[in-house]
């Protein structure tokens, strides 16, 4: 039957204030219930504690485009201080240890690896020597795992776009890098490594460190997206590493990745996101 009752509309606020009571009625066990569901495996194992541990790179390889003077990590105080940050890292215990090394290599370099536990090489420069083969010895592990991908950012190209378009955006860039440049190469020569290792590792320093990426890609938005597309293949890289990542750190391993401090903020977000896993903040260990 049809009611000749005229028909009431609810105003927005009516229903705004309706929507608000309903909330505020559920109770919160019900709203856990109702929680956006995950990928969680249902084991009962613990999720893997992951610590991305950015670092500047020791032997100073002058791969980046930011080109810094570098101190020499084998005198006397720097072993010490090398030394220091590897008792730091020992606390968290890590039952793996990846680094920034492709998976082809795995072999050669934990050959190198054993003859250091043998006592037949001597430590390089680099910091997968100094810190992560230190730190296996230390805790007594067989072997490193490497998770690196290798794939070219075509940095160059990138600026001869702005150069063309808008030489601005070049002048703002350099500016960036000078200043850049210049604070770590203080840090490295004024500061001991555990000092760079906590600056380059304090979370808003790693933010900091990301914006030049996340500007770079706004560079050809509306037109061709070159900067968007250079950008992507460095995310690609960070991507295919976290992939490799993920198979060394199933639930239940505590594992610590050794890499250059720029690949810190996407791995983290990665790690952060990924059901398996459980971020483990490197500056709680370097204190």
């Amino acid at each position: 039957m049809h009611s000749d009752r005229p028909r009431i509309v609810p105003s927005r606020r009516a229903l705004f204030l309706a929507a608000a009571a309903l909330s505020i009625a559920v109770p919160r066990s019900a709203a856990a219930q109702l929680g956006f569901p995950t990928l969680a495996d249902s084991t009962g194992r613990p999720p893997a504690q992951v610590m991305v541990l950015g670092v500047f790179h020791f032997h100073n390889p002058g791969a980046d485009y930011a080109k810094f003077k570098g101190i020499d990590v084998l005198t006397p105080e720097r072993q010490r201080e090398i030394a220091a940050v590897v008792e730091r890292l020992a606390a968290f215990a890590p039952t793996r240890i990846a680094v920034e090394h492709p998976p082809g290599v795995a072999d050669s370099l934990n050959g190198l690896y054993r003859r250091y536990r043998d006592g037949a090489f001597e430590l390089t420069r680099n910091e997968t020597h100094q810190l992560g083969f230190r730190l296996a010895a230390r805790l007594g592990h067989s072997q490193l795992f490497p998770v690196d991908y290798r794939l070219g950012f075509r940095m160059d190209s990138l600026l001869a776009y702005a150069a063309a378009h808008d030489p601005r955006v070049v002048q703002r860039f350099n500016d960036f890098i000078g200043r850049l440049v210049s604070l770590l190469d203080s840090l490295q020569r004024d500061a001991t490594i555990g000092d760079n290792l906590r600056f380059l590792n304090d979370p808003a320093n790693i933010v900091r460190g990301h914006e030049p990426y996340v500007w770079m890609a706004t560079l050809g938005a509306g037109d061709n997206y070159v900067g968007a597309r250079m950008v992507a293949e460095w995310y690609e890289r960070n991507l295919a590493m976290f992939a490799n990542l993920a198979r060394v750190a199933p639930r239940g391993e505590r594992v610590l990745l050794i890499v250059g401090s720029g690949h810190s903020a996407i791995l983290r977000d990665l790690v952060t996101a990924h059901p398996d896993m459980a971020l483990v903040e490197a500056a709680d260990y370097l204190r």
